[in-house]
């Protein structure tokens, strides 16, 4: 928890208002020009979506994934929010109703890929953040769910951390914090602090979020290291700006598995070869423009939230019927 004299202190002050003048004047928008999941709109005239008092979600911390998911469907939809039994932790349980025909359709926010087996067999469609790449057999009703970013404020800072992705000279060669001190983050860490082939910025720690964002605009190289789940909202965020990222192989996936070489840069699950990855990434700047284009691309295509948004209704509608 930050203190009262770091609240109060001139640089929290300046960051703040500095946050203030992004969210103001964005400078352009980063909506994408057409839909990866498309849905005539005259389907919604005859569908009503209730959402749950997000006061009632089971697990609190999992609040900043179901928001940003009802978000994403008021971008198409009007949707009520309403007192809904939330039975299962990680778990939003909400209601598609079409035609007068309620369904119950589940988001399952969980960090880890085991499969909510009690929320599925309650579910008419159950979506499924952290979807393991190797599927769970034979289940109708279940769709992977995607991924948000840290914080819903990056659409007002995006077009301006992609100009200065763009435009500025980096500042750092390889970039990468993480605000929880984990055991299984403590050895990439200190490989990197150690290494000899470029110097590291970063560690454990918060900063302001918009600043955290402003550094990895100017990174060369972004560091992407797993928590209790394997795709983290850091990855997100480097997505939706367009980076260069090493990391350990992803188990899950989003809506689409990311590709090596494409949209992601591996070294081994033990970090054996991580400072020898890095450094040859920094050495290869057309490698690093590429991996920042396809980043940015996957984002636009699959987790901005009018995508996002997009899917989930364009999902409902297919796989509930009238």
């Amino acid at each position: 928890m930050p203190t009262l004299r770091s609240l109060l202190s001139p640089i929290a002050w300046k960051e703040r208002a500095i946050e203030s003048a992004w969210a103001i004047n964005p400078r352009g928008t980063t909506d994408p020009v057409t839909r990866t999941w498309p849905f005539d709109p005259a389907l919604l005239k005859d569908v009503t979506i209730n959402w749950p008092d997000p006061s009632s979600y089971r697990f609190a911390p999992r609040r900043m994934l179901g928001d940003q998911i009802l978000a994403a469907l008021r971008q198409y939809h009007r949707v009520r929010e309403m007192p809904i039994d939330q039975p299962y932790d990680g778990v939003v349980n909400f209601e598609f109703w079409r035609a007068g025909r309620r369904f119950r359709v589940i988001l399952e926010t969980s960090d880890y890929a085991e499969l909510n087996e009690k929320a599925y067999a309650d579910a008419d469609l159950h979506f499924k953040m952290e979807f393991a790449l190797t599927g769970y057999g034979t289940r109708d009703r279940l769709l992977p769910g995607g991924y948000v970013n840290a914080g819903p404020e990056i659409y007002h800072y995006l077009p301006r951390l992609r100009q200065i992705r763009d435009q500025a000279a980096p500042r750092y060669e390889v970039h990468g914090r993480f605000g929880l001190s984990m055991e299984k983050r403590r050895r990439p860490i200190e490989l990197l602090r150690a290494a000899k082939g470029f110097a590291f910025f970063g560690g454990e720690g918060k900063v302001r979020y918009r600043r955290f964002l402003e550094e990895v605009a100017l990174s060369k190289v972004c560091i992407d290291l797993p928590s209790m789940s394997s795709v983290t909202f850091r990855m997100i965020d480097y997505l939706a700006i367009g980076c260069a990222v090493v990391g350990p192989p992803h188990t899950n996936r989003m809506i689409e598995p990311f590709q090596e070489g494409v949209h992601v840069t591996y070294c081994r699950p033990d970090y054996e070869d991580l400072e020898e990855v890095v450094v040859s990434l920094l050495r290869d700047e057309d490698r690093r423009r590429s991996l920042i284009a396809n980043t940015r691309a996957f984002f636009d295509a699959v987790l901005h939230r009018k995508q996002l948004g997009s899917y989930y209704l364009h999902m409902c509608l297919k796989h509930l019927p009238s």
